[in-house]
């Protein structure tokens, strides 16, 4: 408990008989990885927000998210978790003991979850315990093609281009204008490329059935072998250079107008703001070909624990500040990222934000909206997945069919 002098100074005279406001402050632990400058900015709205409802946020802030993770993991053995911890694709490793996690089904009920949430965000919210465990922070849109309008001009155009077949006449020109058609980076990045990818080429609900559910028709299907021959064909634009780029570096040479293109998520927008550019004016935020009014997202959540507390006022608060309509457009107005609830005002935020979040709403309507697989299946499946994305990618003797079927055998990976 914290002493807050302050406090009993908050109500006199005629309410003093019915004093509303305590002198004492209850703190609510809660762990993560937001340390740099702009997420300590989103992390202050969420601290203001739990404020106002009569609690402190205790910080347990750690550097890295492998760190934390390590420490989390450290602290549910000693039987001390924190009240809420910080999660992303890792949800299932945490979920694995729903025993030791809090049921927030009566926080839900109350702020209505079932009716703000898409269906594909609900399922990542209960971790397939049945409950809702974890509270969603972010929605960060990752269909997204970051587009130089200065090399734009050069190469005599002036919009996004809608289809693969119409970027690649692009990248031609490019090529023969001696910028680079494609700024690629290493790694993860390549797996987030394909991706997007795939998801234009087949669509939410076949897309689901391949990734979710690990359907062998789907994986092999003429349309995931469509998405393989368009990444082979987007390889043979770039430079070597992205078998050692970092996702910063690759969005910098967009940025510096060195690269027409770049596919990455919506946390580029920060790399754009610092260098002061704006939206439509010296970049395009663009959907990917084929996924126009959908939406591939990756969140950030909170996991919440059961604790040796028997007042749980504190802890179901901050869950619902996590997901407040007006606390969550504060942050995301920081973090860079759009609410995960489909009925916030987000006129305040970017023009990129904005889009992004009609996306997001077109997309839940139509089903058209979907999470990357991280989110919802194994890691091991995931990374099975990924080492055929990356070798694909090095190996241009591998076939698209060959590719397809090495997809299907890692699906079987746990």
């Amino acid at each position: 408990m914290t002493f807050k002098p302050g406090k009993l100074q908050c109500l006199v005279g005629a309410v003093l008989a019915t004093m509303a406001c305590s002198a004492f402050a209850e703190d609510v632990e809660v762990m993560h990885w937001w340390v740099t400058g702009g997420e300590g900015a989103a992390v202050a709205k969420f601290k203001e927000g739990l404020k106002a409802k009569g609690f402190d946020w205790k910080d347990m802030a750690v550097g890295a998210s492998d760190a934390q993770r390590l420490l989390l993991k450290t602290r549910i053995q000693q039987g001390n978790p924190p009240e809420a911890a910080q999660v992303q694709e890792d949800i299932y490793a945490h979920a694995h003991e729903p025993d030791k996690l809090a049921n927030l089904d009566e926080v839900a009920k109350k702020e209505n979850w079932d009716k703000v949430l898409p269906p594909v965000v609900q399922r990542y919210a209960k971790a397939g315990t049945g409950h809702y465990v974890v509270v969603p922070a972010t929605i960060h849109r990752e269909n997204v093609m970051w587009i130089s309008v200065a090399a734009l001009k050069k190469l005599g155009a002036s919009a996004a281009p809608k289809t693969w077949d119409e970027y690649f006449a692009l990248a031609e020109k490019a090529k023969k204008a001696g910028i680079m058609p494609v700024a690629g980076a290493r790694t993860w990045a390549l797996d987030l490329t394909f991706h997007q990818i795939a998801f234009g080429t087949m669509g939410g609900a076949q897309y689901s059935k391949a990734f979710y559910d690990g359907d062998d028709a789907a994986m092999t299907s003429p349309q995931m072998i469509k998405a393989f021959e368009i990444f082979r064909k987007l390889s043979t634009y770039a430079d070597k250079g992205t078998e050692t780029r970092r996702w910063n570096e690759a969005t910098s040479l967009v940025i510096q107008d060195k690269a027409l293109m770049l596919i990455m998520g919506d946390w580029a927008k920060g790399e754009f703001a610092q260098a002061k550019k704006a939206p439509n004016k010296d970049y395009l935020c663009a959907a990917v070909p084929g996924t126009e009014n959908g939406h591939y997202f990756l969140t950030d959540a909170f996991i919440f624990y059961k604790t040796n507390k028997k007042d749980l006022t504190g802890q179901m608060a901050l869950a619902q500040t996590i997901l407040d309509k007006n606390v969550q457009v504060g942050f995301s107005a920081a973090k860079g990222s759009v609410p995960p609830r489909t009925d916030a005002d987000v006129s305040s935020l970017d023009e990129c934000a904005q889009d992004s979040y009609a996306d997001y709403l077109a997309g839940a309507k139509s089903g058209k909206l979907v999470g990357s697989p991280d989110l919802f299946v194994p890691a091991g499946r995931s990374n099975a997945w990924n080492d055929v994305i990356r070798a694909f990618w090095a190996n241009p003797d591998m076939s698209a069919q060959d590719a397809v079927k090495k997809m299907a055998q890692a699906s079987k990976a746990s």
